[in-house]
């Protein structure tokens, strides 16, 4: 059984004048909450994550791994930054094989709409939310449409 986790980024700043959105950090209390969600998820030896390149996500991912203790492989990609759920399931799909639970960090709606195709669930996350999938393939090459089932919500503001 394959699992699927899908974060928002953490609560980023307004962005500054003449700042691009791709540049903007997390909030103390972004960086705060993400961190809970890793406590809430302790990693695993099968965990790999595929983050956007975005700041806020990166720090998203620090807050994670400084959560666990540990670095599982990872991955920071420029393509995951804004992207559509198509777009993601493309990345997932590049999945390596040994990994058992694959995180994605990314941005809204894409992430949103990623929960809806693979699930059929409409969930709108905010910021630090995790969606938890549990997913009906036998590899990652195999997620798409209706591949997974939502196994939890857990929203960041709870954490």
């Amino acid at each position: 059984m394959l699992e699927l986790f899908l974060l928002r980024h953490g609560k980023a700043e307004p962005a500054r004048i003449g700042q691009r959105d791709h540049e903007r950090p997390l909030a103390e209390r972004g960086r705060m909450e993400a961190h809970r969600q890793g406590l809430a998820f302790p990693c695993k030896a099968s965990d790999a994550l595929v983050v956007s390149d975005a700041v806020r996500t990166q720090q998203t991912l620090q807050s994670l791994l400084d959560a666990w203790d540990s670095a599982p492989p990872h991955h920071i990609t420029p393509t995951g930054y804004l992207a559509d759920a198509d777009t993601w399931v493309d990345l997932i799909g590049m999945t390596d094989a040994s990994t058992k639970r694959l995180w994605v960090v990314g941005h809204n709606p894409g992430i949103s709409d990623l929960v809806l195709q693979l699930t059929g669930d409409r969930i709108g996350m905010s910021t630090a939310d995790v969606v938890h999938i549990e997913l009906e393939v036998a590899n990652w090459s195999g997620v798409g449409k209706g591949s997974g089932h939502l196994k939890g919500h857990h929203p960041g503001r709870n954490a």
